[in-house]
């Protein structure tokens, strides 16, 4: 079964893929969100399903430290929306995981390039759910 990760944000969603067969996470791709051409990025996240044969979507749920929910109706929104795209849709804690992203980017070799973390947290929480199957 062929996965793809979602690290959500209110800018850009960072996008990783993966199967259960061998249960290893990679860096997809980020897509920037701009205001007003939300129809344009699910288009294209649809696109991206249909291409890859995803048949579960992973996202992370944007928790606090202290256990909320941030920016609960925007997430909901997003969530809502990629329901339709044909995948069944899972969550994920994402806690953490743009740290852990920042800190795998300094300590690799690719930390020189000028390209976000987006994709590499959206691994992580995929890579996370691979970890618990």
């Amino acid at each position: 079964m062929n996965y793809l990760g979602i690290d959500w944000g209110l800018k850009k969603i960072g996008l990783a893929i993966g199967d259960d067969e061998v249960k290893v996470a990679s860096p997809f791709g980020v897509l920037k969100i701009e205001r007003g051409s939300e129809l344009r990025e699910l288009s294209e996240l649809k696109r991206i399903v249909t291409e890859n044969e995803v048949q579960k979507i992973i996202i992370g749920r944007p928790v606090s430290l202290g256990g909320d929910v941030a920016m609960k109706q925007a997430w909901q929104t997003f969530v809502d929306a990629i329901s339709g795209l044909g995948a069944a849709v899972e969550f994920e804690d994402e806690r953490m995981s743009t740290k852990m992203a920042q800190k795998l980017k300094r300590d690799f070799s690719f930390a020189k390039k000028k390209q976000g973390d987006d994709d590499v947290a959206a691994a992580i929480i995929l890579q996370s759910y691979f970890d618990r199957l």
